[in-house]
């Protein structure tokens, strides 16, 4: 019943608020020491660390944690594949195969034979560029989806979306346009090389060579570390076209809202302005007590600006349960720190 509670409790922080999806609140994160207003000092890494892509930035994270999430670009969801070096093309066509086949056995809308509208095949990209058509929702005639697998030497990336069904020539048209234009890494688990002057979205392993169009986003995490193995660090990026003034810190101080939340405790740690990748945001870390159950919260989230790929809505969240503050906090600021923009 107990944790029952702090879920419930961790859910009502996250509405009230309003910045994260639920899944970044469940037990929030962690810390700092005193008040502050201005810039934070430089912090380094004391680990191993891997370069991230975050879209048009990039971001160092300790090697041992694991990635998870995923990308989108105007408007079309981005997955990288990485199969086996000895068998890379056989599972191409294998994971291509299972996804025909499960479309195949999809409901097509009433009066329509089949849930598969349309296949094809495009050589001269990468190792080859496969495109499906087809019908998802057997109560939504009129909404076609798009899956798409372009296979290279050391990845394989998945571009999937859905529209309307009249739109297969548009969706066909965008999706080849951001497979001609990735970039794949040099090596099998490498990474794309962050060129100098080149505006890319950044992914985990490659890279789209093509400047922003319109909506963009990145909604990733990384979790585990030998300082807390539920340690979790959450990064959300997204264009937006309507820009909001009411930052971080004054939707905090509508302190009244967390009296809803019963048995919950928040001590303050740390707060102020904050500059990460040449935005200008807001940072906010607490300590929550609930039922006598402690955990440590750090946020920072920048409003962004309209349309623009540069400067989108960004917030970054780092959770954990209680303890080895001041590690966690020279984790946190070294994070930050590393955070920069990609090829600018």
């Amino acid at each position: 019943m107990q944790s029952q509670n702090q879920t419930r409790n961790r859910r009502m922080i996250t509405v009230l608020h309003g910045f994260l999806p639920i899944l970044f609140m469940l037990t929030l994160s962690l810390s700092g020491c005193a008040q502050t207003t201005g810039e934070i000092s430089m912090h380094t890494f004391n680990e191993p660390t891997i370069t991230y892509g975050v879209g048009r930035f990039v971001v160092d994270i300790p090697a041992p944690m694991k990635f998870g999430g995923g990308y989108s670009m105007r408007t079309f969801s981005l997955k990288e594949m990485v199969w086996k070096a000895e068998s890379a093309s056989e599972q191409a066509q294998d994971g291509w195969n299972n996804r025909i086949a499960d479309i195949n056995n999809m409901n097509p809308p009433e009066g329509i034979k089949n849930a598969l509208i349309e296949t094809s095949h495009i050589n001269g990209i990468g190792k080859g560029f496969d495109l499906a058509f087809f019908y998802k929702d057997s109560l939504r005639p009129n909404r076609g989806y798009l899956d798409a697998l372009l296979s290279t030497d050391t990845t394989g990336l998945w571009i999937t979306a859905f529209g309307k069904a009249t739109g297969k020539d548009f969706m066909y048209a965008k999706s080849t346009d951001l497979a001609r234009a990735y970039r794949p890494p040099t090596r099998r688990l490498g990474r794309a090389t962050v060129l100098k002057g080149r505006d890319a979205f950044y992914l985990r392993y490659g890279a789209i060579d093509l400047p922003f169009e319109y909506k963009e986003s990145v909604d990733i995490e990384f979790s585990g570390h030998p300082i807390d193995e539920k340690l979790l660090i959450c990064i959300k990026t997204k264009v937006i076209d309507k820009e909001n003034k009411t930052g971080l810190l004054e939707r905090a101080a509508n302190s009244m809202y967390m009296k809803l939340v019963p048995n919950l405790k928040i001590e303050k740690l740390r707060s102020g302005k904050r500059t990460v990748a040449g935005m200008q945001g807001e940072e906010l870390i607490e300590r929550f007590t609930d039922d006598g159950q402690n955990s440590l919260s750090f946020l920072w989230m920048s409003l962004g600006k309209r349309d623009s790929a540069h400067f989108p809505k960004t917030i970054m969240d780092m959770q954990s349960s209680d303890g080895h503050l001041e590690e966690k906090l020279a984790l946190w600021d070294a994070i930050l720190d590393s955070m920069r923009p990609a090829g600018r």
